[in-house]
């Protein structure tokens, strides 16, 4: 005790050498990550940590993150709009370029639509307006961490579901037939494995049941369907909530959510990441309005075209590879976490960046290459591409 009577605590842990202590585990079991460094815009190729590779690691599925169109939209908003939005969207954050791309968004998917600032916010956003301790939410076992995440802070009830299995999730919605709402929550294209589910039969199990259908679209939204409108879309199937991105086949950055009017104007008042966060910057709206026009038109269906023919090409040439046939997400399974990184490190060493996927962000014992394409890689680029996967994947 000091001369003012105040007791000297001494900390037991210090919380720096404990989180060394982490790190180091992490080294062990071979999970330890650290981000490389691009230079340049994003693409097919890319000069990463320094050297240019070909780029088999993006979400960039139509090319159009460096598109000089959407550039020109960002800058033109920039000059106007300045460089942030200055608040959340329900103070002074709604700005006009916000308005138009919720507009450009309802008019493209036939909905109203709210922005997030990302695909992660989103889906948390969601889960946790619409859901509460008297809910029960179905959720597939590999959906993305976001919806996981979403799923245990609404404080519903949660049944897992084995991925992708039609039977389960029926006998799980009659098992749990009270509850004040049953949400089934699904990607439909799945991130770490390209496979796309049934959403037609999916939405049927729900309309049977009374369940409402919370769709991921993440990585289907302008790469799939017509006009890219995505895989529910394109299935004829409206769903009572799809969640899209713009920072994967759009190119740009930010998230939403489309439903019916009622669902998005309580997004505006429950949604916490929506109302207590600062809004997207005007220009990256303007380069998301921008994206969407494109991902309309012809050279969007072009767009779509080439990514579907370098998928496929992909896949003939590595048929161990998994996803979708004509899908920019072809996953090659090594199981080991040493293996797989050691392996991603090979390819680099050759100038191609495939990157090596370990647990936490797929099951123990899956650790693979989420290989991926894009519509923009060039023929020299992809069959350097191929000619190294075909050497050195075992």
């Amino acid at each position: 005790m000091d001369s003012f009577g105040r007791v000297d605590i001494v900390a037991t842990v210090s919380l720096e050498a404990d989180a060394r202590t982490e790190l180091d585990e992490l080294v062990r079991v071979h999970r330890l990550r650290a981000p490389r460094i691009v230079d340049g815009r994003p693409g097919p190729a890319v000069v990463l940590d320094g050297a240019e590779v070909v780029n088999l690691a993006s979400n960039d599925y139509l090319s159009l993150s460096g598109d000089a169109r959407l550039v020109r939209a960002a800058q033109a908003s920039l000059e106007a709009d300045g460089v942030g939005a200055g608040a959340s969207r329900l103070i002074t954050g709604t700005h006009r370029q916000h308005v138009a791309l919720e507009a450009a968004l309802g008019d493209w998917l036939g909905r109203p639509a709210r922005l997030f600032n990302t695909g992660y916010a989103a889906n948390v956003g969601v889960l946790t307006a619409l859901a509460d301790a008297r809910d029960v939410i179905f959720s597939d076992e590999l959906n993305h961490a976001s919806l996981i995440d979403g799923c245990r802070l609404s404080r519903a009830r949660v049944v897992v579901i084995p991925h992708a299995d039609g039977g389960a999730l029926e006998a799980a919605l009659r098992a749990h037939p009270a509850a004040r709402r049953r949400l089934v929550v699904t990607e439909s294209l799945f991130s770490m494995d390209g496979d796309i589910v049934d959403v037609a039969a999916i939405h049927a199990i729900c309309a049977r049941h009374d369940a409402a259908l919370i769709l991921d679209e993440a990585h289907a939204i302008g790469a799939r369907g017509t006009e890219g409108r995505g895989v529910a879309a394109d299935a004829g199937v409206v769903p009572d909530v799809v969640i899209g991105t713009f920072g994967k086949a759009l190119g740009s950055f930010g998230a939403f959510a489309a439903s019916g009017p009622a669902i998005t104007e309580l997004l505006y008042n429950r949604a916490r990441m929506f109302v207590f966060s600062t809004a997207l910057p005007p220009s990256t709206a303007a380069a998301s309005t921008a994206a969407i026009a494109i991902v309309r038109g012809r050279d969007g269906d072009d767009r779509r075209r080439a990514l579907a023919a370098n998928a496929r090409q992909l896949r003939e040439a590595i048929p161990t590879l998994g996803g979708a046939r004509d899908g920019a997400i072809a996953p090659l399974h090594v199981g080991n976490d040493m293996a797989v990184m050691a392996l991603s490190e090979r390819l680099l060493a050759r100038g191609v960046f495939a990157q090596g996927i370990r647990p936490p962000t797929v099951p123990d014992g899956t650790a693979r290459l989420r290989i991926s394409v894009s519509s923009g890689h060039e023929p020299a680029q992809l069959q350097r591409a191929l000619a190294t996967l075909r050497e050195l994947v075992p």
